[in-house]
């Protein structure tokens, strides 16, 4: 398994405090070492200026106390820091003086520059690193005459590796507490995500429960668990209307169903005559009509519902469509209430014409149903808002300000609509799912029992 596959297996706190770490420590390092090399460089700058200086101090002690420059020497013994070692070298490369500090360390090999400029040189004296500055003297006409300032660079390297030793540990350390650190904050900021978690698999046995809000303080979790528990509600409620609607379309075709097999029952059993058997088949017809019409209606209502987009783009005459489908409900239902036609053409809307038929034959057919044949039906048409409106108004039954809110729930029927009429409840429904498909509304008011009734659907004219 590959490094990625074994960190994608740990913990999200684990994986925070590693990439903390990894990220600190590169940090760091980068740091220490931009330091750590700003140090050894300062230390060799200030080594050099002190043997130029030391140089400088020699030269003003030669001149001012007869420095011979054709020997390359001086009648008082040259004289130095400490930890500094200075040498008067002859134009013939022999050493004419050195100072009392060069007893102490093993012979050093004379070096001069090939040109006659200050020479700053490192070289290794006795297994030690050293630096030594060769400044050419004033002298006659020929060879020069040199002095050899020279320092060793072995308290720099002792000063620098403690350092290095000491930054590094600090880097180690530093990373260490600090992904120690880092791990319990990660873990406390985390301990939301698993109070989440433990009340998930909670609802996972008892689905009537909520996921917590309360963490300590309104951060990013608490908006992410009230989304989750809007969600979980809308779930909850979509379940729960799911499970009536099986139930409610169970009921409305099992009663179908069963007025068939108790009509076929009740033929069967003895024999009938032809005016019987007759009566017999047209209960039955009716019956398989009635449930014929539901599974059209069940299969229209999932059809508009499934689609994820606006069945078409097209602009059509509304008002144009409307007239035509009140002209045919006219002719089907030549008996029923009166339809009085408000409107005219050229309200144009952005839907399909056979999306707005649906929706004006359910309208129609809903207010011709619950209208009596004295009374009437009126239908407008008309742009308002920046919306086409289709408005439907009849005389009826009307209904219940209570039971508004309900009326475009799949199978559902008022108790007067059901003693006035038969039907599957599913008209209004496909009303609203086809609305509401193209951005729009649908709504419905009603003064009271046996007060009318009237219907209005919005659609966006584009």
């Amino acid at each position: 398994m590959n490094l990625s596959g074994l960190v994608s297996r740990l913990s999200i706190s684990t994986r925070l405090t590693l990439w903390f770490g990894t990220s600190l420590l590169v940090l760091l390092t980068l740091f220490v070492a931009g330091l750590y090399v700003s140090v050894h460089l300062g230390l060799h700058d200030d080594l050099e200026a002190r043997l130029r200086e030391e140089a400088e101090a020699v030269q003003a002690h030669l001149k001012a106390h007869g420095f011979d420059l054709a020997e390359a020497s001086s009648p008082h013994e040259l004289r130095s820091t400490p930890g500094t070692f200075v040498r008067l070298v002859a134009p013939r490369w022999d050493i004419t003086q050195a100072s009392p500090a060069f007893q102490t360390r093993p012979p050093l090999p004379i070096d001069l520059p090939r040109s006659r400029t200050t020479t700053l040189q490192t070289r290794i004296w006795g297994g030690i690193s050293a630096q030594s500055l060769y400044l050419p003297l004033e002298n006659a006409p020929g060879a020069a005459s040199w002095l050899e300032v020279t320092k060793l660079q072995s308290p720099i390297h002792r000063l620098l590796h403690t350092l290095r030793w000491w930054l590094a540990l600090g880097i180690l350390l530093g990373v260490g507490l600090a992904m120690v650190v880092g791990y319990g904050l990660a873990q406390r900021a985390l301990r939301p995500v698993a109070a989440l978690t433990a009340a998930a698999n909670d609802m996972q046995d008892r689905p009537t429960g909520t996921l917590p809000t309360d963490f300590g303080a309104e951060d990013e979790l608490t908006d992410l668990a009230n989304t989750f528990n809007g969600l979980i509600g809308r779930l909850r409620d979509s379940l729960q209307r799911e499970r009536r609607f099986r139930a409610d379309a169970a009921h409305n075709m099992f009663t179908p169903l069963t007025a068939i097999q108790s009509e076929l029952d009740v033929t069967l059993r003895s024999p009938r005559s032809e005016a019987e058997y007759r009566d017999a088949l047209r209960a039955v017809q009716r019956h398989t009509e009635t449930l014929s019409s539901l599974l059209d209606e069940l299969m229209t209502l999932s059809r508009i519902e499934a689609r994820d987009d606006r069945s078409s783009h097209t602009r059509i005459d509304a008002g144009r469509q409307v007239e035509d489908r009140i002209r045919r409900a006219r002719q089907d239902h030549p008996e029923a209430a009166s339809i009085e036609w408000e409107g005219s053409s050229g309200i144009e809307a952005t839907v399909s014409p056979e999306d707005l038929n649906l929706v004006v034959d359910h309208l129609l057919n809903n207010a011709l149903k619950y209208t009596p044949e004295e009374g009437h039906v009126t239908v407008q048409v008309a742009e308002e808002d920046g919306e086409v409106v289709l408005r439907v108004s009849d005389s009826g039954i009307g209904f219940d300000a209570d039971a508004a809110g309900r009326l475009f729930e799949r199978f559902h029927r008022t108790g007067a609509a059901e003693q006035h009429a038969d039907g599957g409840g599913l008209g209004l429904s496909i009303v609203k799912a086809v609305a509401e498909s193209y951005g729009g509304t649908v709504t419905a008011w009603s003064s009271g029992q046996k007060e009318g009734s009237t219907f209005e659907v919005r659609l966006p004219e584009r």
